[in-house]
């Protein structure tokens, strides 16, 4: 029988235009050249619905009429657009991601799950996410100025030194 291994997961945290998008794009990169599988989930939170998919296509064209949900299989993709009555939560997805045998899940946003998390700190009021916030592993700022001072256990680096960033997380994540 073989082992079922769980993926790695972790969320990147932080208010609005921080750089957690840009983060996670990096952080991608990293992890992809070490040949690992990696998805990302992302938490909308202005509070719009989502643009529609595949504007005139076959899937659109059913939710169109009046379908609650659509989904697309080409090859080895698979792609879903689902509404629901009741707001989405992060627990909803997770199956469905780790079906696809990852190795990472980054989750940009869900700032009140307890995953492990990177928080991104670029002004001094950010600060507060440290009270607010749990299973935090380590923060992120955008300059060292914001560290000054401070009596953090928690390691910290600076935003922009992705590779700092990148070999401390595989260290935590045993690859």
């Amino acid at each position: 029988m073989a082992m079922v291994v769980e993926p790695i997961i972790w969320q990147i945290s932080g208010y609005s235009n921080r750089g957690k998008t840009t983060l996670v794009e990096a952080l991608i990169k990293k992890i992809t050249a070490h040949s690992l599988k990696v998805a990302t989930i992302k938490h909308h939170g202005h509070g719009k619905k989502l643009a529609a998919l595949d504007t005139g296509k076959d899937s659109w064209k059913h939710r169109q009429a009046g379908a609650m949900g659509s989904a697309v299989f080409a090859a080895e993709t698979l792609q879903i657009q689902l509404m629901n009555d009741v707001e989405w939560e992060l627990e909803d997805l997770l199956p469905l991601y780790k079906k696809a045998r990852l190795d990472i899940i980054l989750i940009e946003g869900f700032k009140n799950k307890h995953y492990p998390k990177l928080v991104i700190i670029k002004e001094e009021s950010d600060w507060v996410l440290l009270q607010e916030l749990h299973n935090i592993e380590a923060v992120l700022v955008w300059d060292k100025q914001l560290i000054k001072n401070r009596q953090e256990t928690i390691p910290y680096f600076l935003i922009d030194d992705i590779d700092q960033i990148s070999k401390w997380l595989f260290g935590k994540w045993g690859v």
